[in-house]
């Protein structure tokens, strides 16, 4: 699972430097339809990240839910940390929609443990009997 843990990370470095170089395009309380958009976007970006990443590495069943857990969890562990210091590290974020942003990790995290329920799978299974 050590490679869940570590792709965990990635997404969660990758998330982080696109809120914190384009956050301010998402969280304005002005226009609420750009809030959601982030939360909608979200959807299909985690299916993306993770459901292929299952299927490559042929995890099924309860290991699934493992690793899911795996990547989220260097994400929540630092982004707590993070959230003390939101606006030093988000300067470009206004201080008023640190809720707003603190309510996409949860719905994002929420999002990649779902993925651990799925059974779907990229990996074609040979159908004929020998």
């Amino acid at each position: 699972m050590p490679f869940f843990l570590c792709w965990g990370f990635a997404i969660w470095l990758v998330a982080s430097a696109v809120f914190r170089l384009m956050g301010h395009y998402f969280f304005i309380l002005e226009k609420p339809l750009f809030m959601i958009a982030a939360f909608i976007l979200a959807i299909p970006l985690i299916w993306i990240a993770t459901i292929p990443i299952y299927s490559l590495k042929k995890i099924m069943g309860t290991e699934r839910l493992l690793a899911a857990f795996c990547i989220v969890l260097p994400g929540m562990l630092i982004d707590a940390v993070v959230l003390f210091f939101f606006d030093d590290v988000f300067p470009n974020l206004s201080a008023d929609v640190d809720r707003y942003f603190a309510s996409w990790l949860l719905w994002a995290y929420s999002l990649i443990l779902i993925t651990g329920f799925t059974k779907a799978s990229f990996v074609k299974k040979n159908t004929i009997h020998s």
